[in-house]
């Protein structure tokens, strides 16, 4: 094995050549600059306030970084569980454009221990390999096995990194000052640069986590699309919250809103002693948000009888022919996407979300944003593809799980009818969309567990 991973790293050398090598002597500059400027008489305060700066500055490159790791992880993990050469050649691209945004971010970090050059190699590496894979399908050649290969052991590294990086990120919530680390020695070396080299990187895999369910936070439109109806007064929608909200204490208007929806916005108490805050637009006077929490991890509910409350309520505020297409339940309250169906397709665009308080069994939280941007009248094509013939297209080492034809909102404002296919491999879950008319392979997402539930990327 030992063998096979040093013949690899050879390979990977080898697409290497023009790889530009990392320069951090920004991080070096930017010290000097503070020195002789104390050095030329700034006042105390002065210094103070330009070492803030600097620690703010630091902190950033820093944050920056650690999201462009996150980037890169996910992209390969997706490219990994991908079968298209054009998906591939896309998330190539963008591992390759990460990588080279780490390098800026690791160019602004004061960094001067030889020991971060593995890192930096790493990560130099990772750019100039996934340019050449990019360029390789782009000749008309596709991913070898050696090449495959050496993408697992990358996404190997790039976990290791992520949760190194994330370890630090967490010191510096609670006060680890970039400033005063690289101020303090140790041996020939400062402690940041010394602790920055704790990444010690030697693969890559890590996503960044954008969604709670399936095109959770997807807002194809710019115009708001889905408000019909006349202006209303406050009056109207206090008298809907009083009708909906079955165990209502006390409503007080708080204020309004004109920014992309304009809402009217109460403070509501229910008979339990709990705070919600809800808006609604002036145009139909339809409920827009709802926000609150449980104040207890207990439950006298169960989830069947909690995701029968998420819906009647989305059905209350005109949620028409909606089924549930992602849930979970956590600490005392259950989370639900609802999407509205037409012709048996899911509408993702127009997806709504529900958050029952399994304590009270009523519903806590609610946001329709999407549904009142996105939904529309569509002409939605017919899918012609043969679902058996896309299974065919999935790597033998996953497990399809099950299908479904949604409507899924792409990148570049498309939303486009596709073959969503539910596969499981080495305890994660993925979703693939093939386009149901075409066949081509259009998204891949990958469920994330968390220290807060589970995510898609």
């Amino acid at each position: 094995m030992k063998e096979k991973k040093t013949e690899n790293s050879n390979k990977l050398q080898h697409y290497k050549r023009a790889v530009i090598g990392l320069s951090i002597a920004t991080g070096i500059l930017s010290a000097t600059t503070l020195g002789l400027g104390i050095a030329y008489g700034v006042t105390q305060n002065q210094a103070s306030n330009y070492s803030l700066q600097l620690e703010n500055i630091y902190k950033k490159n820093y944050f920056e970084l650690v999201d462009e790791v996150n980037n890169a992880d996910m992209k390969v993990s997706k490219l990994l569980a991908s079968s298209s050469d054009t998906y591939q050649a896309k998330m190539l691209s963008e591992v390759a454009q990460s990588a080279k945004n780490m390098q800026s971010n690791i160019a602004s970090l004061p960094l001067y221990s030889d020991n971060v050059l593995e890192s930096v190699r790493f990560i130099n590496q990772m750019s100039g390999y996934t340019q050449i894979l990019q360029e390789k399908i782009a000749r008309g050649g596709s991913l070898s096995s050696e090449d495959i290969q050496t993408l697992n052991e990358m996404h190997e590294s790039l976990t290791e990194m992520k949760r190194y990086l994330n370890q630090m990120s967490e010191k510096m919530i609670y006060g680890y000052s970039i400033m005063e680390a690289s101020k303090r020695m140790d041996g020939d070396y400062d402690e940041f640069s010394l602790d920055f080299a704790g990444i010690k990187a030697i693969g890559t895999d890590y996503p960044t986590m954008i969604y709670d369910g399936p095109f959770s936070d997807s807002v194809v439109n710019s115009q708001i699309k889905g408000l019909k109806g006349e202006l209303v007064t406050k009056e109207d929608v206090y008298s809907k919250i009083d009708k909906l909200f079955k165990n209502v204490s006390n409503i007080k208007f708080e204020d309004e809103t004109d920014g992309k929806f304009s809402t009217y916005n109460f403070q509501m108490q229910n008979s339990d002693g709990q705070n919600l805050y809800v808006q609604a637009t002036k145009v139909g006077g339809n409920i827009l948000t709802v926000s609150g929490n449980a104040d207890a991890d207990e439950k006298k509910i169960e989830l069947d009888q909690a995701k029968e409350i998420a819906l009647n309520f989305a059905k209350e505020n005109g949620i028409e022919n909606a089924k549930i297409v992602w849930h979970q339940e956590l600490d005392g309250e259950a989370y639900f996407n609802i999407a509205p169906t037409e012709s048996g397709i899911v509408l993702y665009p127009d997806l709504v979300k529900v958050k029952v308080d399994l304590m009270r069994a009523q519903v806590i939280g609610y946001d329709a944003i999407n549904y009142f941007t996105n939904h529309t009248a569509r002409n939605l094509v017919k899918p012609t593809v043969d679902v058996e013939n896309l299974k065919a297209k999935i790597d033998k080492s996953f497990t399809v799980e099950g299908t479904r034809i949604v409507l899924a909102p792409l990148e570049y404002n498309r939303e486009v009818v596709c073959e969503e296919i539910k596969c499981t491999r080495d305890g994660a879950t993925y979703y693939i969309y093939f386009n149901a008319v075409s066949g081509e392979e259009e998204n891949v997402l990958k469920v994330v567990e968390t220290t807060d539930g589970a995510k898609l990327m």
